[in-house]
């Protein structure tokens, strides 16, 4: 169990330093947008510059940037109303802070496999965006992968403190 915990925490943290490459390629995107699209009025020669798919970009490197700090932040991220469980024991508290880790598995189950078939079809039918003509399938099994890494870390978690009455390690 240490060794999946092991590796499945080394590919999250993969995940998460890509999707901030991924959160600050997004940002020089739209620096760019931004500044072309206001010294065009003073450059002319920015006038005849010609580019598209800007809004396509941003939003797929959106997406894989929340995508890929999920598996990562699921685990760190659960919060348990204090004013239920103040007056737990700590086993009863780590008892329901895996039960909702559950729901996250159930989350993250249903998205994987959604995004699995969406991506399944996407690749069959050759779907692409529409300025761009990036191929949608790949884009949707990688998110897809996202989310199916995500629900595995917190179903392993919440099987541990189920078990063991103890909170996860954050």
């Amino acid at each position: 169990m240490k060794a999946i915990d092991l590796v499945l925490e080394r590919i999250a943290r993969v995940l998460l330093a890509l999707a901030g490459v991924a959160l600050i390629a997004m940002m020089f995107v739209v620096m760019f947008d931004v500044l072309v699209r206001n010294l065009s009025g003073i450059i002319p020669a920015l006038q005849d510059l010609k580019y598209y798919g800007t809004i396509e970009i941003v939003r797929y490197l959106f997406l894989f940037a929340m995508a890929g700090t999920m598996p990562w932040g699921v685990e760190k991220s659960q919060v348990v109303v204090e004013l239920f469980t103040q007056r737990f024991s700590a086993s009863a508290q780590a008892r329901i802070d895996a039960f909702f880790l559950l729901g996250y598995f159930l989350l993250g189950s249903f998205m994987a496999y959604s995004l699995f078939i969406a991506g399944t079809h996407a690749y069959v039918t050759g779907e692409t965006t529409p300025d761009l003509l990036i191929p949608l399938g790949p884009i949707r099994y990688a998110t897809a992968f996202c989310m199916g890494l995500m629900a595995l870390r917190a179903l392993l978690a919440a099987i541990r403190g189920m078990s063991r009455g103890a909170a996860h390690v954050a």
